[in-house]
């Protein structure tokens, strides 16, 4: 199974409310990477980032075997995040923004599956244009968030609080929270989902509120509990949740398994109670949940 994923690296620097200071690699290609790692999946990264990165570092993605994009090295820095983390409140600010992703780095691409995924701007919409109109029959999953970002005068992120949708139309399946569907919806219920989902045509809608996870699927609407876990940073828990039911969805081509993959895997990394990266859970935690969650999958009708 071989797995792409299309988001510049990040450098987080991470403060927790008890004034706890983690630094750690992050955004989609460190989260969703590791976690298709753990599927057994050939990772390639489609990416950007500078020469800023230590070389523990570029060790780390040696070591974790992720294929690097050619062109990936960047004359900017890496692009890089402060996160102010106070129980639920959480501040992102940026200080550094590396080079945009290019129709050229995602041609001639040889693979399964696709996670798009700009943690800002770095794939511009025409990019994903293109690989909505050319990624055939692999399976493409889009997490918006980066497209409903913007910055403040002091670098502070916030969120756009209205955005056309019509830049994602036809795609096989997209990850959101309250926030994001609020964007692009003007609601953050399941209505407000199901009428995006099918004014889109897109087949598989996941939706992460609170302890519940919803996916939309044809005419029925699946959801799955999640016990609450204390812990201090749940940092990448959308990544892993895209990039779990991905892997599952590839692997089984059964949407219920890669959602119980998906919830297992979310479950799974917010139980370790670590921080950044570390939190990413070995495949038999996940197994083990899947197994349990696809018996509890809870449906209704539209």
């Amino acid at each position: 199974m071989k797995l792409t994923i299309v988001s510049n690296i990040v450098k987080d620097k991470i403060i927790l409310e008890n004034n706890q200071i983690t630094y750690s690699l992050g955004g989609p290609p460190c989260y969703c990477g590791l976690i298709a790692k753990q599927f057994g999946a050939n990772v390639r990264l489609v990416t950007k980032f500078g020469q800023d990165l230590s070389d523990n570092e570029l060790l780390f993605f040696k070591n974790s075997n992720f294929e690097v994009n050619n062109n990936s090295l960047s004359q900017s820095p890496t692009t890089k995040f402060i996160l102010k983390i106070n129980g639920l409140n959480r501040e992102l600010y940026l200080l550094d923004k590396c080079d945009p992703i290019l129709i050229p780095d995602v041609e001639q691409i040889n693979t399964d599956g696709w996670i798009i995924s700009p943690v800002l701007d770095e794939v511009p919409y025409f990019v994903l244009e293109y690989l909505i109109n050319n990624h055939n029959n692999d399976f493409l999953m889009l997490d918006p968030q980066g497209y409903t970002r913007t910055l403040d005068t002091n670098s502070k992120v916030f969120l756009y609080k209205n955005l056309d949708p019509i830049f994602f139309k036809n795609i096989d399946a997209i990850k959101l929270d309250p926030q994001e569907l609020f964007c692009f919806s003007g609601g953050d219920d399941i209505n407000a989902l199901r009428k995006l989902k099918v004014n889109n045509n897109i087949k598989y809608a996941l939706y992460s509120e609170n302890q519940r996870i919803h996916m939309l699927n044809q005419d029925k609407h699946y959801w799955l509990e999640i016990n609450k876990v204390n812990t201090s940073d749940s940092t990448g828990a959308g990544d892993i949740l895209a990039s779990a039911f991905t892997c599952a969805f590839i692997k089984e081509s059964d949407p219920l398994w890669a959602f119980s993959f998906g919830v297992g895997a979310v479950m799974a990394s917010l139980k370790t109670k670590k921080n950044g990266i570390e939190k990413i859970p070995q495949i038999k935690f996940i197994e083990e949940n899947a197994s349990y969650n696809y018996n509890l999958i809870k449906f209704e009708s539209f």
